[in-house]
């Protein structure tokens, strides 16, 4: 008996150790081509259940009930275009320039959609508050991802944005490592590529 795919999987990459820089890394080179992976509504709602911003229970709901409205479509593009202000915002920061104010508005525009409630939570010990996420319709779904963006501008140390060092790559990551000395997206994806790549170099300047 063949097994029935999940419906929430997909090849999607976490690598940037925030939501919002995760989110900007749905967008990728192929050899050297642009991938889109947010393709679909459907896409979208895969890569909010993989990040944990959605749980399955919600995101069924959210297929089932939105899926075929044209709202669906509006926010799929709204998705887009907050992701291009995101990697805009990624880019200076990389580069040590400020953050444009076409991204701070975008973030500004999804926090203000944010629904939910504080609810108290019994945790080893004691007690946790946590933020109870609500979303009554298909333009609530990407405020996690700008409240991401605006903790990273606001707590974060920015000049640990970083862009990965393979120069056929765009995707952004924040480094946490030790002594802060993360070159790649990720070693399995582009940091054994360019290592075997240096590699080779050195082999051939010694054999001339």
């Amino acid at each position: 008996m063949i097994p029935l795919k999940d419906p929430f999987e997909s090849d999607f990459l976490f690598v940037g150790n925030y939501l919002c820089l995760d989110f900007i890394n749905t967008e990728l080179l192929d050899a050297g081509q642009p991938v889109d992976l947010l393709s679909s509504f459907d896409s979208l709602v895969t890569w909010l259940v993989q990040s944990q911003t959605l749980d399955r229970r919600q995101a069924e709901e959210i297929l089932v009930n939105w899926r075929n409205r044209r709202e669906a479509e509006a926010t799929l593009q709204d998705a887009t275009r907050l992701r291009a202000r995101l990697r805009e915002m990624a880019e200076r920061l990389v580069k040590g320039k400020t953050v444009p104010q076409v991204a701070v508005t975008a973030i500004n525009e999804w926090l203000a959609r944010q629904i939910g409630h504080a609810e108290l939570k019994c945790a080893r010990g004691g007690f946790e508050k946590r933020f109870q996420a609500e979303f009554r319709e298909p333009a609530q779904l990407l405020w996690p991802v700008a409240e991401s963006a605006c903790d990273l501008l606001c707590y974060a140390d920015l000049t640990l944005v970083k862009k990965c060092e393979n120069p056929v790559c765009v995707l952004f990551f924040y480094d946490t490592t030790k002594n802060h000395s993360r070159r790649w997206c990720s070693m399995n994806v582009c940091g054994n590529r360019m290592k075997v790549a240096a590699h080779y170099r050195r082999l051939r300047r010694i054999r001339r």
